[in-house]
């Protein structure tokens, strides 16, 4: 599929503010399942400076910084990106993925660490996200990719998807009594059950295509494992798919604030802000 994206983020404060260095990660992923055919970033007011680079997770990220004060910040990202895989399960998983638990090399182990740690700590004596994912391994008779649909299903029919503007991630726990979250808060409750489970997991931020006959879209959360043999491979609790050609990755990381897509502050004595997302996702072509 070929997408056009205009992803518009516009910051109004009640007076002027000296813009403290921004981090955006609006850079989608180039790699083999999606090729980035154009992409332009305006940002207003036009930084001082603007630095390039990839972070410890291979995201590309621009840092910007500003002088003087301003009582605006948008930034315009416009993209035109082709997706790639069409079958999210074009791979073949060795024997030793193909079972619960995954067994990992020594230097996976290493490397994935962060992957594999829990989220949120239960300081109770029923823990109910442990609870779930034993009963979700048990019932997929230790098959790693039962486990996996197994999940994505269950997060998707007992969950209800809700806009949440506040920051930050609903505990898997807290979010197990009142089963409604935003889509990165199932996505974290996917990664959470995954880690429990064995498996690594992190968080990706970017565009899914949702209804096709709606231009007006929005930021998307959902999560990717990681199966040696495979690679990292993507799962949406929110729409309870497994990821292939409608999704465009931002960022992915083990730790859900590393993936925000604008990270920043700003200085100034009694002053409030307000602001505007707009996402405009639409289809061009077909591959």
């Amino acid at each position: 599929m070929i997408y056009s994206v205009l992803h518009t983020t516009l910051y109004d404060f009640s007076g002027p503010v000296f813009l403290e260095p921004h981090i955006l990660r609006l850079y989608p992923r180039c790699d083999g399942t999606q090729k980035i055919l154009e992409h332009d970033l305006t940002i207003t007011p036009n930084p001082a400076g603007l630095s390039r680079g990839l972070d410890v997770w291979g995201n590309s990220f621009a840092l910007a910084w500003f002088d003087g004060l301003h009582t605006h910040f948008r930034i315009n990202s416009s993209l035109r990106i082709q997706t790639c895989r069409e079958n999210p399960f074009d791979y073949f998983l060795p024997e030793q993925t193909q079972t619960l638990p995954v067994l990992l090399e020594p230097h996976e182990k290493t490397d994935l660490h962060s992957s594999l740690q829990r989220i949120s700590t239960a300081n109770l004596n029923i823990d109910p996200v442990a609870e779930m994912a034993l009963s979700l391994v048990k019932a997929s008779d230790n098959s790693t990719i039962s486990f996996l649909n197994s999940l994505n299903s269950w997060i998707f029919t007992n969950f209800q998807r809700i806009e949440r503007l506040e920051p930050g991630i609903i505990n898997p726990i807290e979010l197990m009594k009142a089963p409604k979250g935003s889509c990165r808060d199932l996505a974290v409750l996917f990664i959470e059950i995954c880690r429990l489970s064995d498996i690594p997991a992190r968080l990706v931020s970017g565009y899914q295509e949702g209804d096709p006959d709606i231009a007006e879209a929005e930021l998307h959360a959902w999560a990717e494992v990681y199966l040696p043999g495979a690679g990292w491979r993507g799962y949406d609790p929110t729409h309870g798919l497994t990821v292939a050609d409608r999704h465009i990755p931002l960022a992915a990381a083990p730790e859900p604030e590393n993936t925000m897509p604008l990270s920043g502050t700003f200085r100034g004595t009694g002053i409030s802000s307000r602001i505007k997302h707009q996402v405009i996702m639409t289809v061009t072509g077909q591959t």
